[in-house]
């Protein structure tokens, strides 16, 4: 993360108005919305900027979710008027406010009277500080993001410098909310059978099944009447890192060996080439790992969608695990099906990181 996001998160003087912090979760109403949409409370005018702060804000949050076959957003935004923020608008999951003090439109004066006359000053005296969460600011479960610097070139700056850290505070808050919602019952005896067999542990919500169970190797779906979604897990011993040099031919072992249909051997899951393994080096648990997104097919091409993966070392014991999702679901979006395998997949633990939740390990 950047110097800036840790000064601004360490800053307890700033605050933001029209909030009490007394009490508030006697009387507020719970935040109401999907875990990724966002109410985006902005100047009008900057908005549509096309070079400058607009189009880093629109870069931030409306770019598309990587390793989709149609695109789509990361984030649903709807971009609200300040002079028409309501009750019911600021009850939103999600909201993201802002501003810059060179702007005097009424828009944004209508947004800076969020802010107290001492945080104004600081905004102009500091030009280090351009962001500040707050939590539970007009409603229970609420987050809320305020963007701010005294020059749009220098928020703009700002924003473009530090848009990894911004996506990933939403997108973890999403896969939180995710994860509520889909553990609220889960399949404790196939969670026990995954530790007992393999040594791991994965929350694995109600209503999924094992499909296969191997020496290295363990598969849980979901199937509807139109629709799969499905993890796999498999680990073989670590070698060195060359094994992350290429990740599609990795999981192409994996696929070729462990996902054939078992009434027609010669069918099995493969990778689209349409589109190329987009890879990021992760921190997983403290671990190790390498995060990939593409698109997966049926070898006979009868079938495909996308996969999210995270190929992870356990160095204590000399394992190397990828863990993977995919979705099938022919017709129809599929970032909210990739963001419950995102919540489930973010549960995954080796035989280390049980170790350290021991008591006494």
């Amino acid at each position: 993360m950047s110097k800036y996001y840790f000064i601004l998160l360490a800053l307890i003087l700033f605050s933001c108005g029209d909030t009490d912090s007394n009490g508030k979760s006697s009387y507020q109403k719970n935040a109401r919305g999907e875990p990724d949409e966002i109410i985006l409370v902005m100047d009008s005018m900057q908005w549509a900027d096309t070079v400058g702060l607009g189009l880093e804000v629109k870069k931030t949050f409306l770019a598309p979710m990587l390793g989709l076959p149609q695109d789509e957003p990361l984030f649903n935004v709807s971009k609200v008027n300040p002079r028409r923020l309501n009750t019911t608008l600021k009850s939103a999951t999600n909201m993201v406010f802002v501003t810059t003090l060179d702007s005097r439109t009424e828009d944004s004066r209508a947004i800076q009277k969020y802010f107290t006359a001492q945080a104004l000053n600081q905004i102009k005296r500091d030009t280090t500080i351009f962001m500040r969460i707050r939590k539970d600011e007009f409603a229970k479960g609420q987050n809320v993001m305020f963007l701010f610097a005294a020059t749009e070139e220098l928020l703009a700056e700002r924003i473009q410098y530090n848009r990894s850290q911004i996506r990933e505070f939403f997108e973890g808050s999403a896969k939180k909310i995710v994860q509520q919602k889909i553990f609220s019952s889960r399949e404790k005896g196939l969670e026990r059978q995954l530790t007992e067999n393999h040594g791991v542990s994965m929350s694995i919500p109600f209503g999924w099944d094992r499909a296969k169970d191997l020496r290295n190797f363990v598969w849980f779906r979901k199937l509807g009447d139109q629709t799969e979604q499905s993890v796999f897990i498999y680990y073989e011993p670590y070698r060195d890192r060359n094994m992350f040099n290429d990740i599609g031919a990795f999981r192409d072992r994996i696929t070729q060996t462990n996902l054939r249909d078992s009434e027609k051997p010669s069918l099995y899951i493969a990778r689209q080439e349409i589109i190329n393994v987009f890879t990021e080096r992760v921190s997983f648990n403290g671990n190790f790992a390498v995060e990939a997104r593409s698109l997966w097919r049926v070898s006979d091409n009868s079938g495909g969608g996308p996969f999210v993966s995270y190929t992870i070392v356990d160095e204590p014991n000399g394992m190397i695990y990828y863990i993977e999702g995919y979705v099938y679901s022919p017709g129809t979006k599929k970032k909210n099906f990739i963001r419950e395998i995102e919540a489930i997949l973010g549960t995954f633990m080796t035989p280390s990181d049980i170790a350290k939740e021991k008591p006494n390990a």
